[in-house]
């Protein structure tokens, strides 16, 4: 069952995460220990990724390089030189640019999930909750809180849309040339951390739609006690002036006896 967990001691684990100075505590055992486990094995597979894609990359720098020294050619000679050949090394330079594009997405998002498992840790919570609290205090409180929640969303956003396009450029290197250094080993571990993040975009999805909601619920709470409070004043106020209405009936009435 999911422990319940006021909104005070949430904002106040997110105002923990929030300040730089909270030092490391480590060594404490938390129930979500396997679920932390998961989560860094998450983390470590994307940073492999990430190396592999530099690999391939830096393999495939030769081929930029070629193209580059292509482009500085007469048209005409271009033209002559055209063909399979010319094509592959074009598609091969392509491959180049966009993964040399897309290291620095695989390490943020690694950095992003790494976080994520050692501030579990740290506060004693499983990564679920984490994940729970921190999009209850974007949602609820904004500031800070929405701006560090968005941008770690953001790039785990990312690193979904760029992993397409790697993989994409992967199998076309592949199907030029196979023998490329690490092209098959990134193939196969892209397609394994895309369908390892599944679930981690589902919970965020989840998350996001529950603080949504909640956040909706506590500002029509709000709106209906400040509503029941200016109906309360408005009554407060006509009685009082009814009150004083008769008074002063009284009083006129008693100055003509």
């Amino acid at each position: 069952m999911e422990k319940k967990v006021s909104g005070t001691r949430a904002v106040g684990l997110i105002a923990a995460l929030a300040a730089s100075s909270l030092a490391y505590a480590g060594g404490g055992a938390t129930g979500g220990a396997t679920e932390v486990t998961q989560l860094l094995n998450k983390a470590e597979l994307v940073a492999q990724v990430g190396e592999s894609v530099q690999t391939t990359s830096n393999t495939l720098m030769s081929a930029q390089a070629t193209m580059q020294q292509l482009r500085q050619l007469a048209p005409s000679t271009i033209a002559q030189m055209s063909g399979v050949p010319i094509d592959q090394v074009q598609k091969l330079a392509n491959a180049y640019t966009v993964m040399s594009r897309s290291v620095g997405v695989y390490k943020d998002a690694s950095d992003v999930l790494r976080k994520a498992a050692d501030d579990s840790q740290r506060l004693g919570i499983t990564p679920s909750e984490l994940l729970r609290y921190k999009a209850d205090a974007a949602y609820k409180h904004g500031g800070v809180y929405k701006q560090t929640y968005e941008q770690e969303q953001a790039k785990l956003a990312a690193l979904e849309a760029v992993s397409k396009d790697v993989q994409q450029q992967a199998e076309q290197v592949k199907s030029i040339d196979a023998n490329v250094k690490g092209i098959q080993f990134l193939a196969g571990q892209n397609v394994k951390m895309q369908a390892s993040l599944v679930q981690l975009n589902d919970s965020i999805q989840t998350a996001n739609a529950n603080a949504a909601m909640e956040s909706e619920k506590a500002k029509n709470e709000a709106g209906d006690r400040a509503k029941r409070a200016a109906e309360a004043d408005e009554q407060y106020r006509a009685s009082l002036k009814k009150s004083n209405d008769a008074r002063n009936a009284i009083d006129t009435s008693g100055m003509f006896k």
